[in-house]
């Protein structure tokens, strides 16, 4: 490793040899588990189809979106589909 010690949420320290191990799971299609295939994705719970849209934004709102997306470390369209969900939902509450 580098150097650095790290230690997962439930305080077991991630080895090169754990890692490795992990790497060679993964490459072999990790054998003997049940996988369940599902559509759309796995870190959304809506999965109705994306289309892209297109938008005009002044550079310094752009550069807001992507800096503030990059603090939260999401892509700048799942932040802007946050954001547009937020600001949604205040109609339905309505």
């Amino acid at each position: 490793m580098t150097g650095r010690r790290y230690i997962a949420e439930n305080g077991t320290e991630i080895t090169d040899e754990l890692v490795d191990r992990w790497a060679e799971e993964a490459e072999n299609g990790f054998p003997g588990a049940e996988v369940t295939p599902f559509e759309g994705r796995a870190w959304e719970a809506d999965t109705e189809p994306l289309r892209p849209r297109t938008i005009r934004l002044s550079d310094t709102m752009g550069h807001l979106i992507e800096a503030d997306a990059k603090r939260n470390h999401m892509s700048v369209s799942a932040w802007t589909r946050a954001a547009m969900t937020e600001r949604l939902s205040h109609l339905v509450d309505a």
